[in-house]
C-alpha cells in the first residue's frame, strides 16, 4: 500500500504518482513539485508531452517563479515532446540508460539532488503492463540516489484496474483535494478561510463562486480567532465573465463591517471587469498584489 503525501510533503528520494481528473489539477500538482525543488536548488528535468508545457511554466509565473531564470540557468530542463515521445516509444533499456545518464550529468554539474517529472500517461499509447515495466527499472536506477520521481496519470484515460496496478508500483503517492472541480475551474483551500481558484469561471459554474465566499465568511464568524480576512487568489483565473466577476463584489457587499473579502493576484482583464462591476465603491472589498512567500 502506497503512502499518501501532499505535493509539498513529497521528501528527496521519494518516488511518487498522481492520479489526476483535470488538467487544472494537473498543472496544480507539476507545479508545485517543479518549483520545490527549484527552491532547494535541485537540478529538475520535465518531460514535455502532448498538452505542451506552455500552461505549466505559466502556473509557474503565477506563482512567482523566475521561469525565464531557471531555464537559462540549465536548472530546469525541458525535453520537448519528440524527445520525451521517442522515448516512450524505445525499450525500457534504452529509457533506463537515458534516466541515468540525466541524473550523472546533473550530479556532475554540482546539482545535490535531480527531480524528475512528466506529462500524465494517457491510455493507449503505452499500456499499464508495458509502464510497469518501464516503472520497476527506472526505480532500481534511481534507488539509493538523490532522486525524487513524480510519475502522473490521467484517470479519464484508464481503467479502475490499470490505476490500481500502476498505483502499486508506487511507495507514495500524491493527494491534491479540491473543495470543486469541474475540469473548467479548479478551487482548492491554501488556508483556513483563504481559498485559490483556477481555470475560467462562466455560466456553468458562476453560483459557485457567491457560495463558496458565504461558506468562507460564515466559518470566519465562527472562528474566534482570525484577521477578519476572507482572501480569494486569483493568480491562475485565466477568464471570467462580467456576471461572474460581478458576484464578488456583490458578496462583499454583504460582508459585516468587521470583515473583508481580499482578492489576491487579478489578472488585468479580470480587474477591469470589477472596475466596471463598482469594486471601488465596496467598502468591504479589497485588491491587493500577491502576498509575499
Amino acid at each position: 500500500m502506497s503512502l499518501t503525501k501532499t505535493v509539498a510533503q513529497i521528501a528527496p528520494g521519494d518516488h511518487a504518482c498522481a492520479v489526476v481528473d483535470s488538467d487544472e489539477q494537473h498543472w496544480e500538482v507539476a507545479a508545485g513539485y517543479v518549483s520545490a525543488g527549484l527552491i532547494q536548488r535541485e537540478k529538475v528535468v520535465y518531460f514535455d508531452g502532448e498538452r505542451t508545457v506552455e500552461p505549466l511554466l505559466r502556473r509557474l509565473r503565477e506563482a512567482d517563479v523566475d521561469v525565464d531564470r531557471a531555464v537559462d540557468t540549465g536548472q530546469l530542463v525541458v525535453l520537448p515532446p519528440d524527445t520525451a515521445e521517442s522515448s516512450r516509444e524505445r525499450a525500457a533499456e534504452a529509457v533506463r540508460n537515458q534516466v541515468r545518464e540525466s541524473i550523472e550529468d546533473a550530479l556532475r554539474q554540482g546539482y545535490h539532488a535531480v527531480r524528475l517529472t512528466d506529462e500524465p500517461a494517457a491510455a493507449g499509447r503505452s499500456p499499464a503492463h508495458r509502464l510497469g515495466e518501464l516503472d520497476r527499472m527506472i526505480h532500481e536506477v534511481v534507488r539509493d540516489r538523490p532522486v525524487t520521481m513524480l510519475c502522473q496519470y490521467d484517470r479519464r484515460y484508464w481503467s479502475s484496474s490499470d490505476l490500481h496496478q500502476l498505483g502499486e508500483l508506487h511507495p507514495v503517492e500524491v493527494i491534491a483535494p479540491a473543495l470543486y472541480d469541474d475540469g473548467l475551474l479548479r478551487v482548492t483551500r491554501k488556508a483556513p478561510f483563504s481559498t485559490r481558484v483556477c481555470g475560467e469561471i462562466d455560466f456553468s459554474n458562476r453560483d459557485l463562486v457567491r457560495r463558496m465566499i458565504d461558506d468562507e465568511l460564515e466559518r470566519a464568524l465562527r472562528a474566534t480567532r482570525g484577521s477578519g480576512e476572507v482572501a480569494v487568489h486569483l493568480e491562475s483565473l485565466r477568464f471570467a465573465d462580467v456576471t461572474a466577476v460581478a458576484e464578488f463584489v456583490q458578496a462583499a457587499d454583504g460582508f459585516p463591517a468587521s470583515h473583508r473579502l481580499v482578492l489576491y493576484g487579478v489578472q488585468p482583464s479580470v480587474r477591469r471587469l470589477l472596475d466596471r462591476c463598482g469594486a471601488a465603491f465596496s467598502p468591504q472589498l479589497e485588491i491587493r498584489d500577491r502576498p509575499s512567500r
